[in-house]
């Protein structure tokens, strides 16, 4: 389909018809989006924002897609008749909002096909790419390319590589019987070597202008968290266009880059940019029975309670995309599906020691990641903050506490793994006694790691990872 006025009045028809039961009729309010379509985003952005996200009503989370959808048509409309680029950044950036801030939530697959829609119009034309095209002085944190011809790739020198004093054990990758039986009877960390070798993504995410494209030159927008961790004070998260976090948190030498780490992490952009999944496979591994935690450990104490924890803290709403009317066992059956999410960042990002309430084959694409990884029957020394400490920026604006931090220790590996020469038991308690596994992960490999698992990570380069959960 092409990208004329036709096209985009077929859109906007879509958008002004609402079925009878659609979510977006409890808001009470006159939808007139051909009209009022900033107003009642505005109005949309600010119920979102007044109550604690898992407490906004899914009609708002509507009115703020279908708002968005409405921004964007008229928009491209301007577009078609002028052609101003900036419009269609414009453009790009209103459903992008729509997918991160409201999960697109009831017209996923009408803003798909509006992006794709402008993903041909804008093709490969090199007028309208805003990366360097001629081959860049080499230096650390640049792109680099071996001759005039090749591709620029991501840059990936090595930042500070760790000695492996007690290494995660590596196998070729098991068969599936193998794997059901470790997962059920060792039930340990595991490097698993070779299972991504059919990955199109190990040669293709490397390239800076496979990004480029993907990204309709940069113009699509990824949330990213800023700041060295997520228990810092001082860290955050911002909206940015793919070029800016590019150009800002990758590509640029790292003395000239804002004091601040910037970290694509935690992100579906599987769902956001859905052509992305031509380039990787879920393992099969993950759809093997897993055992639950482990009795005695804290996720298997949480699950006896009742309780629920986050695994990442996030400043950026999660709705729901099932609708109220789907059934318990649909949503059921939509909880146990495997969850792939993308991390990437340049070196030094850190994940501070946790566990997370899934199984986990994270899967590393390019660069490399230390990781140190502690067994859940020592959680009581690694000294897990209070589901009642108040976490740094994850308050929402009506100042309830955003996220359960139980499952983040308060011990910083960052600073242990940089300054062995300390005596760390004076500070932690016996933590050097606790024995650990740990492993700098390269592209190519898998690491699984066991539900419950503490683990710390760390960038060791630019790196892109894939987790999968389960």
């Amino acid at each position: 389909m092409a990208l004329t006025l036709s096209y985009l009045a077929h859109v906007m028809s879509c958008v002004v018809v609402h079925d009878a039961d659609d979510e977006i009729l409890k808001c009470q309010c006159t939808l007139d989006l051909l009209q009022r379509y900033n107003g009642l985003l505005e109005l949309a952005n600010d119920q979102i924002h007044i109550f604690p996200f898992s407490h906004v009503k899914l009609c708002w989370f509507r009115l703020y897609t279908d708002a968005s959808v409405a921004k964007a048509v008229k928009i491209l409309e301007e577009y078609c008749n002028v052609g101003t680029n900036a419009l269609l950044a414009e453009a790009v950036a209103a459903l992008d909002m729509a997918l991160i801030m409201a999960g697109g939530l009831g017209r996923q697959d009408l803003i798909q096909d509006v992006l794709a829609t402008i993903q041909k119009h804008v093709g490969t034309d090199s007028d309208e790419a805003d990366y360097p095209r001629k081959r860049p002085r080499l230096g650390a944190g640049q792109i680099t390319s071996t001759t005039s011809t090749s591709k620029q790739l991501l840059p990936d020198d090595p930042v500070s590589i760790p000695k492996i004093s007690f290494p995660v054990p590596a196998i070729a990758a098991p068969s599936l019987e193998d794997f059901q039986t470790h997962l059920h009877h060792q039930t340990d960390p595991l490097i698993l070597n070779g299972a991504l070798n059919h990955w199109p993504a190990l040669r293709k995410w490397r390239e800076l202008s496979f990004w480029e494209d993907l990204t309709l030159g940069g113009r699509r927008l990824v949330p990213v968290e800023l700041g060295r961790s997520y228990v810092d004070s001082g860290w955050g998260q911002e909206i940015l266009p793919f070029k800016r976090f590019l150009h800002d948190y990758i590509l640029r030498h790292p003395a000239s880059r804002d004091s601040r780490t910037g970290y694509l992490a935690q992100h579906d952009l599987f769902k956001q940019i859905p052509a992305l999944h031509a380039d990787i496979a879920t393992p099969d591994y993950c759809y093997l029975d897993a055992p639950p935690p482990a009795a005695g450990t804290p996720l298997a104490l949480a699950k006896s309670a009742k309780t629920q924890q986050l695994s990442h803290p996030s400043t950026l709403p999660q709705p729901k995309a099932q609708s109220a009317e789907q059934s318990s066992a649909e949503q059921s059956s939509a909880g146990s599906e495997v969850q792939s999410n993308i991390w990437f960042g340049p070196a030094w990002t850190i994940s501070p020691l946790h566990h997370d309430p899934y199984h986990n084959i994270l899967c590393q694409v390019v660069g490399k990641k230390y990781l140190r990884l502690y067994s859940p029957h020592h959680s009581s020394i690694l000294q897990p903050m209070s589901n009642s400490v108040l976490a740094p920026h994850l308050i929402d604006t009506s100042g309830d506490l955003a996220i359960d931090m139980s499952n983040t220790s308060s011990i910083d590996v960052a600073a242990m793994e940089t300054s062995p020469q300390e005596d760390w038991d004076d500070m932690y308690p016996n933590i050097t006694d606790v024995p650990y596994v740990e492993c700098v992960l390269e592209a190519g490999q898998a690491l699984y790691i066991p539900i419950g698992w503490w683990h710390y990570v760390r960038s060791c380069s630019v790196g892109i990872s894939v987790s999968f959960w389960w």
